[in-house]
C-alpha cells in the first residue's frame, strides 16, 4: 500500500506540563479520545487559522503594491 505524503504522520517530541497533560488525559478518557487526538485537532485548526490570516494579508500587500506601482508608472509618465 502506498501513502501520499499528506496522509503520513510523524512523530514530534514536545515537553508539556505534566498537570496540565493529566487533566487532559482525564478529560479525554470522558469522551474516549487520546491526548494525541486533541493535539492533531488543535494543530489543523492553528495551521488552518493561519492560513486564513496569510492570504487575507497576501491580498491587502498585494493590493498595496499595485496601488504603489500605479503610483510610481504615474510620476514615471511627467
Amino acid at each position: 500500500m502506498c501513502m501520499s505524503k499528506k496522509d503520513k504522520k510523524i512523530r514530534v517530541n514536545i515537553s508539556v506540563d505534566r498537570e496540565l497533560l493529566d487533566k487532559a488525559k482525564t478529560k479525554l478518557d470522558l469522551f474516549g479520545g487520546k491526548v494525541s487526538t486533541l493535539f492533531n485537532s488543535y494543530l489543523r485548526d492553528f495551521v488552518t487559522s493561519m492560513d486564513k490570516r496569510y492570504n487575507e494579508n497576501q491580498k491587502a500587500l498585494n493590493e498595496r503594491i499595485k496601488e504603489l506601482e500605479d503610483k510610481v508608472k504615474k510620476m514615471e509618465k511627467k
